[in-house]
Parts: structure tokens; sequence; C-alpha cells
């Protein structure tokens, strides 16, 4: 368990993905995020200290489940689950975190999400500094999202009166603009002539011309650099990747020891699965529902097929199937008193 890591960030000074799923055609960044504050002095969390030597690591189970009894619980936070229930979010999270990829993850999930102990504290990181009344009465009657841009350069996306997501577009010296509904954030001028319609590298920001805006993607708020490589094909692909670590062209994962070995972007990232307690899932084998990411967690006491575990209130717990192994969750630690079964999602914490 490292829920002692604590918010190792300020997470106001970083700026989140607007979801946990990153948006289609933005290269493993789960929407643009903005850098952190040049000034903000504060120390970075473990995950992003490894992910600048290019290594993964993965949450644990129990930082797992609290990130998702929280976002479950807490109705009015701009932040949503990999899924929509209790057992499907952990297997998701492990999974989505647990992989070469998970560099380019939302830090809003990250420095946010797994350190949060109760809805004030996953709140207040998830909107960034915005007011929790922004949205009100905002998009009532729309049928989707209507962005607005608030006094201190945020971007703002609300929908039936709730903020759906924010992006501080002033911490990566950008400015917040608005058109067709859709806030977004912008680099101040327009677009250089050497700036095109496809991503590019400008020093640690990936840039392109996009519905005559300058826009961007700065690495360096995930800690790394923006590289550009050949994907399989031999086509040319460009994204957020650790600088400085070796190059490769194989994507297939390997182990080496207890970790597991993969390529992003032509950069070697190891994932340090025996740092959680796990060790690397051997390639060449199918996985198994043991299986997590490139990682295998190790058999517990409790065995369980997932396909077949009905999850359940216990008391005030919720128990559900994990990879294989029988768990419950106390709803005590997020500070929630009972566990109530929704008729779509099942067990939830309250």
């Amino acid at each position: 368990m490292r829920r002692w890591m604590g918010l190792l960030v300020v997470c106001l000074g970083f700026a989140g993905a607007y979801s946990v799923v990153g948006s289609s055609g933005t290269p493993l960044v789960a929407e643009a995020e903005a850098a952190p504050s040049a000034d903000a002095g504060a120390p970075q969390s473990v995950y992003l200290m490894k992910a600048s030597s290019g290594s993964v690591l993965p949450p644990s189970v129990e930082d797992a489940e609290a990130f998702c009894a929280l976002v479950l619980a807490c109705k009015d936070v701009p932040m949503f689950p990999p899924a929509p229930d209790f057992q499907g979010c952990v297997h998701a999270l492990m999974e989505q975190l647990s992989s070469p990829g998970a560099l380019g993850t939302s830090v809003s999930i990250r420095e946010c999400g797994l350190s949060a102990t109760s809805c004030k504290t996953l709140r207040q990181c998830a909107l960034k500094g915005a007011s929790a009344t922004i949205c009100d009465n905002v998009a009532m009657e729309s049928d989707k999202p209507i962005g607005k841009c608030d006094l201190d350069a945020r971007a703002i996306t609300c929908w039936r009166g709730k903020v759906l997501g924010v992006r501080n577009c002033g911490l990566a010296d950008e400015l917040c603009v608005v058109k067709e509904g859709k806030a977004e954030c912008a680099l101040p001028g327009a677009c250089p002539s050497n700036v095109k319609a496809e991503w590019s590298c400008s020093g640690t920001r990936m840039v392109k011309c996009q519905d005559s805006k300058f826009v961007s993607i700065d690495c360096k708020v995930l800690n790394l650099g923006c590289v550009s490589a050949k994907d399989d094909k031999g086509n040319a692909v460009v994204g957020c990747a650790p600088s400085g670590t070796a190059t490769c062209k194989d994507t297939k994962v390997k182990c080496d020891g207890t970790s597991a070995v993969g390529c992003v972007y032509g950069k070697e990232v190891k994932v340090a699965c025996g740092e959680s307690g796990m060790t690397c899932a051997d390639p060449s084998k199918p996985a198994t529902d043991r299986t997590v990411g490139a990682c295998e967690v190790p058999a517990g006491t409790k065995a369980c097929d997932v396909k077949k575990f009905e999850p359940k209130c216990s008391g005030a717990s919720i128990e559900y199937c994990a990879n294989g192994v029988q768990r419950s969750y106390p709803c005590k630690s997020i500070g929630a008193s009972k566990c109530v079964m929704d008729k779509t999602g099942g067990p939830r914490c309250t």
C-alpha cells in the first residue's frame, strides 16, 4: 500500500485531463495538460520522478481501490472512472497504469486521484483552483458540453450546470480561447508558418495548427520530452517519452527480472512490476486473470473467477473479485459510512 506517499505535488500546479480516458487522436497523452508552474517549488511525486528515467511505477491495488471508491462516491467531482462499476474500475485502472504507455496517463489521476483521501481533497485537486459554481446554470438545455474561460485563463467544460473538466492554460503560458462552444488552451499569436496541422516537436512541446490556433501539449508536465520516431509501419509519429533513455524499435514487451520493458515512441520504458509486489507477465504466454498490463499479480488465498463473481456489499465493505483474488474494501477508508447497491453500477461507498 502506497497511500503514505500523500500528495507530494501541489495539485493546482498541474492541469489535468478532462477524463480518465484520453481523447482519440491525442497520442498517449490524456487530453493536453498544462505544464507545472516554473516557480511552483513543490517536490515531485514518485511517479513523475521515475518517469524522467523511463520507469513506470504501477499503483498498488489499495491505491486503485481508494481512487475508484472516491470517484464513484463523489458525484460532483470532475473526474471520471475508467469503468462505471467498482470492480471494473479497479481492474481498468490497474491495467492502464501498469503498462509502458502509463507514462502518458493523466497527471490528475496519478497526482490527485491516487493520493486523495476524501471527496473534498479530490474535488479541490480536480477543479485546479476554478470556482465550484462556475458552471451553475450553464448548458442546462444543451445536448453537448459548452466551454467557457474564467479570469485566470482556465478552460472550463460545463454541462447541465456541472463542471466536466478544467484545464489551467495559464500555467503553460497559454491562453484560454472559446471557439464553436469549446474552450481550449492555445499559445499566443498566430500559427508560425513552419508549424503544420500534424504534431511536431518544439522543445518539450508537441505543437500543431488547429482551427487557426497554435495548440500545444507540453511533455514536461509528465517529466518527459517531445520525441519523433517511426511506428511499426514506418510512419512518423510524435509523442511524449523519456528523452534520455535508450532508443528502441521493437514494441513487444519483454521481461527483465521482475520488470517489464517496452518501447514508447522509440524510447525504452521499464514497468517496475516488482516494486508494487507484482512480477513481469511472461509475454510468450497468454494473459491470465492475474495479468495486469505488463505485470502479473501474485496468487491469493481466496481465488475467484471475475466472470462469475457478483460484487456485493458486506456491511460497510465492498466484496469483489480483482485479478482472480477475492478482496474486501472497507468504505470507511475514504470516510464513507456505508456500502449501497446501484441498479446499474453494483456496490459503491456512500
